[in-house]
């Protein structure tokens, strides 16, 4: 359980963080890696980083995604049975999927709070975020079913546009109940439930999970930093109904997440061009010129692969410049 609110003593603590843990944490976690051409070299770099865990890549197989040919279930060192998620590969794709449940999550957070090294696996150009879930533990009930569906007919999970998400009810008040805030495709998804009691903890009955679950698809890719930025992230998916659990927080709009995502791709594929064709771009300025120079190295057409975010306008664009110099810079 993670203890990261303060109980509701009086009302100056009414949704307050306890500074000594951060209270969002990982409850689900998959990665893709792309141009992994030999798996077993890859799997044996993560086998030997989860053994820092107490984790191991099992010998048994499991079942595997469509167009992957092998999987294998990652279990604990101590329980072999207790499986904690899996890793999978696609010779046609040249790809491999790893997969953490929540129990994975936590044995990296019990030896890494901050998870660095799932924040410096995701910052590989090849690695991206398919789907993670971010979770919080409310253990003295803070913010109840019936605080939820009163948030909810009060319009305050809509979206920015006025949309309301869809919602489903499940469960009794005697067994738990749940809230589905959001369509089970959609790029965000909250469910709140009634931990305590589907547990069935007659000492932590008041105890509710807060879930946030995002999925990456066609238009929506999961920036990297959501690994760090947990508590933004996850606040800002609704932010109306979740500023009474957590107080206030920084919210990252759409334009922005799309933005940050630009500027990270581009600073990737700058430093990248750097590494390959540096000198040889800047002996042809140094003898032609950087006009002439950029009229014989590009071509028309356009790139599948860069897009501009939607709403970005060439103020932006220009205070973004300085940035991914700075930062392809740096990856060099």
């Amino acid at each position: 359980m993670n203890k990261g609110i303060e109980p509701k003593t009086v009302a100056e603590n009414y949704g307050k963080l306890n500074p000594e843990q951060p209270p969002v944490f990982i409850d689900f976690l998959k990665l893709r890696v792309d141009d992994v051409e030999a798996p077993n070299p890859y799997f044996e770099m993560i086998a030997l980083q989860l053994l820092k865990y107490k984790l191991l890549i099992s010998h048994r197989q499991c079942n595997r995604s469509r167009g992957y040919d092998c999987a294998y279930k990652i279990v604990t060192t101590t329980q072999a049975q207790n499986v904690v998620g899996k890793i999978e590969y696609s010779e046609r794709y040249n790809r491999v999927l790893l997969e953490l449940t929540g129990l994975g999550c936590a044995c990296i957070e019990k030896v890494e709070p901050d998870y660095i090294w799932l924040q410096s696996l995701v910052a590989q150009p090849a690695v991206t975020i398919r789907r993670i879930d971010l979770a919080l533990d409310d253990e003295n009930g803070l913010y109840q079913i019936e605080k939820i569906d009163k948030d909810y007919s009060r319009g305050r999970f809509n979206a920015e546009s006025g949309k309301r998400p869809k919602k489903e009810n499940l469960g009794n008040r005697i067994e738990g109940r749940t809230r589905y805030i959001g369509g089970p495709t959609a790029y965000k998804r909250g469910r709140f439930y009634e931990k305590g009691k589907q547990l069935k903890l007659a000492h932590c009955r008041p105890w509710m999970r807060h879930e946030v679950r995002l999925v990456s698809n066609d238009r929506d890719r999961i920036p990297d930093e959501v690994i760090r930025n947990r508590v933004d992230y996850f606040y800002s998916a609704f932010p109306r109904a979740l500023r009474k659990l957590l107080g206030k927080h920084s919210v990252i709009p759409v334009t922005e997440r799309f933005m940050r995502e630009y500027v990270s791709d581009i600073s990737t594929r700058v430093a990248s061009c750097k590494r390959q064709y540096g000198p040889l771009i800047g002996t042809l300025t140094e003898h032609h010129g950087a006009k002439a120079t950029c009229e014989m190295l590009s071509r028309i057409g356009r790139s599948k692969v860069i897009e501009l975010p939607p709403f970005v306008d060439e103020v932006l664009l220009d205070d973004c410049t300085e940035i991914i110099a700075l930062q392809s810079g740096e990856a060099i």
